[in-house]
């Protein structure tokens, strides 16, 4: 389900650009400015500022994990922001351990391009144990 907006737009069509493994083409719908922040308690968590901080975010991410995305939501708030709401399955490489977990995202639109995503994961704890051998 997505409401339409300018933003619900723009995050719909990236969603769908990394879907489809387009990864060059999503990253183009990054704003020069681009922030994003995931839980301080991940691995891959922090602050992350432009498309080389993006990249190097989802290089530590997958380092942990594998990751299976289903049944995206994307709620328009308006003109410059987007809620995306997905159900993810992170399968740890090193256990083979997965957690299914719901993950909200905020985005912030500006000049037809994603400016800022804010991540909340349900369950971060839940996810970590996933990396654990014992």
């Amino acid at each position: 389900m997505t409401t339409r907006t300018e933003a619900a737009d723009v995050v719909a069509e990236m969603g769908r650009r990394f879907t489809e493994g387009d990864f060059a083409g999503a990253f183009a719908l990054l704003h020069p400015e681009f922030r994003i922040e995931q839980p301080a308690s991940l691995p891959h968590g922090g602050v992350h500022h432009g498309r080389d901080g993006m990249a190097a975010m989802g290089a530590e991410f997958a380092r942990h994990w594998d990751r299976a995305i289903t049944a995206p939501r994307v709620l328009g708030c308006g003109p410059t922001q987007a809620v995306q709401i997905t159900t993810q399955t992170w399968t740890a490489k090193l256990t083979g351990r997965a957690e299914t977990v719901d993950v909200v995202e905020l985005f912030q639109v500006a000049d037809g391009l994603v400016r800022e995503i804010r991540v909340f994961q349900q369950d971060t704890h839940a996810l970590l144990r996933t990396l654990d051998p014992g």
